[in-house]
C-alpha cells in the first residue's frame, strides 16, 4: 500500500502548476465572497485528487500493469480511500488556515467556535461525497461514471422532491403539528451533538463504500 500511496502523490506533484493556479484562485475569490467558501473550495479538490489517480491508473491500459505487480484489487480500493482521507483533511486544514489569514487581512470580528463549526461541517459533508464517487469510478470508470453520477443524483433530488410532497398531502393537520414540535425540537439540539452525528453517519458510509469498492476490485479481471 506504501508503493500505491508514493505512486499518487508523485502523480499530484507532477500537476502542481494547476494546483498553483486553484489556490491562487481561492485565495483571490475568498476576498470577493464569502470567506468561508475558501474552506469549502480547497475541501472539494483535496476530495476529487482521488478521482484524478484513478483516471491516471487506468489511462493507456495502466491497471493491467498494476495488477501484475504484488498489488491486490482490494488493497488497491483500500488505498484509494486511505488517499482520498489524507488528501480531504490536509485540503481542510489548508483552507481553513487560508480562511482564517482572509478574516484577519479583513479586520473582521468573528466567533473562534462558530467560526471552526462551519468549518468543520464541510468535512462529513465531502466524505459521503467521496463515498459515493469512488465506487462508482472504480466500477464504470472515469468517463461513465461520470454520466451514472448525474443520473444518480437526479433520481435522488427527484425522489427527495416527490417523496416529499407525497408525505405531506398524506399528512394529516394534527400531524403536521407533531412533524413540527419534531423538527423544532431537532434544530434545537447542540450543534456539537449534530456535529458528532453527521460525523458518525458520514464514517460509517465511508467504511461501507470501502468495503463495496474492494468487492468491486476484486472481483475485476486484468
Amino acid at each position: 500500500m506504501n508503493g500505491l500511496l508514493e505512486k499518487d502523490i508523485l502523480i499530484l506533484i507532477k500537476q502542481k502548476k494547476l494546483f498553483i493556479i486553484y489556490i491562487a484562485s481561492a485565495i483571490m475569490l475568498s476576498f470577493a465572497m464569502d470567506s468561508t467558501f475558501v474552506v469549502s473550495y480547497f475541501t472539494m479538490i483535496g476530495s476529487l485528487l482521488v478521482l484524478t489517480t484513478i483516471s491516471y491508473d487506468t489511462f493507456d491500459n495502466g491497471m493491467p500493469f498494476l495488477m501484475s505487480l504484488p498489488v491486490s484489487g482490494k488493497t488497491y480500493a483500500q488505498e484509494k480511500f486511505l488517499f482520498s482521507l489524507i488528501g480531504l483533511f490536509v485540503s481542510w486544514g489548508t483552507g481553513v488556515v487560508v480562511h482564517f489569514i482572509t478574516i484577519l487581512l479583513q479586520q473582521k470580528e468573528f466567533d473562534l467556535l462558530d467560526l471552526l463549526g462551519m468549518d468543520i461541517a464541510f468535512v462529513p459533508f465531502f466524505l459521503i461525497i467521496i463515498s459515493v464517487m469512488i465506487p462508482i469510478n472504480l466500477k464504470y470508470g472515469a468517463d461513465k461514471g461520470r454520466i451514472v453520477l448525474l443520473v444518480i443524483c437526479g433520481l435522488v433530488v427527484g425522489t427527495a422532491f416527490l417523496g416529499k410532497k407525497i408525505f405531506m398531502d398524506l399528512l394529516k393537520d394534527t400531524d403536521r403539528i407533531e412533524l413540527e414540535y419534531f423538527l423544532a425540537k431537532l434544530s434545537s439540539l447542540p450543534k456539537y451533538a449534530v456535529l458528532i452525528a453527521c460525523f458518525v453517519i458520514a464514517f460509517v458510509i465511508f467504511f461501507i463504500a470501502m468495503k463495496i469498492s474492494s468487492g468491486i476490485m476484486s472481483k475485476k479481471e486484468y
